[in-house]
């Protein structure tokens, strides 16, 4: 059947060529979905595929003895995979949402501008300020607990002290700091 019906579409016989195509259909609609299935895309994806096959039909040569179903499953699933690669190319200024907000508005930057590098230059200034005022076992529960990512238990046998000594030390270092830092 196919062998008659692509050396008819080879000629240029439009019944055999729309013959193809129908009896393809599910072929189609398979390949999409095991390997592209991006319902959104489902009409575009539909028409490269037809694209494809008709482009196979053209392609296709009878003497190396292939199948020409066989021929198309692997085209189709080879035009879908491939999909993956293409490359998105938008704009910064694409709008998106519906207040008229651009891509380019959602981009942080890394660089601070002035203002910010000032107020973080006084705050670590308070907080080391701060710091200094601890005694020296709080400040060291402080540090190593936030600096170092130590849990409790773990800076109790660091400093030779219970468990419980390492709460009290971090709770009242953390309540002082709170009051000195104050915004």
């Amino acid at each position: 059947m196919w062998d008659k019906l692509v050396s008819e579409a080879k000629k240029g016989d439009k019944t055999s060529i729309d013959e193809i195509i129908s009896n393809l259909r599910p072929l189609l609609v398979s390949s999409i979905r095991r390997y592209y299935n991006k319902p959104n895309e489902y009409d575009d994806l539909m028409q490269d595929g037809i694209i494809c096959i008709l482009e196979s039909i053209k392609e296709f040569d009878e003497s190396k003895e292939v199948h020409f179903l066989g021929y198309i499953k692997s085209k189709l699933k080879y035009l879908y995979l491939n999909k993956h690669k293409e490359k998105i190319h938008l704009s910064l200024n694409e709008p998106i949402g519906e207040d008229d907000g651009e891509i380019i508005d959602l981009l942080v930057s890394d660089h601070k501008d002035a203002i910010e590098i000032i107020i973080e230059d006084e705050t670590s200034t308070l907080i080391k300020k701060s710091l200094d005022k601890l005694t020296e076992r709080q400040k060291q529960v402080i540090l190593l607990f936030y600096m170092e990512n130590m849990n409790m238990y773990e800076i109790g046998k660091e400093l030779g002290i219970s468990y419980r000594t390492v709460v009290n030390l971090k709770t009242t270092a953390v309540n002082n700091l709170k009051k000195w830092i104050k915004p």
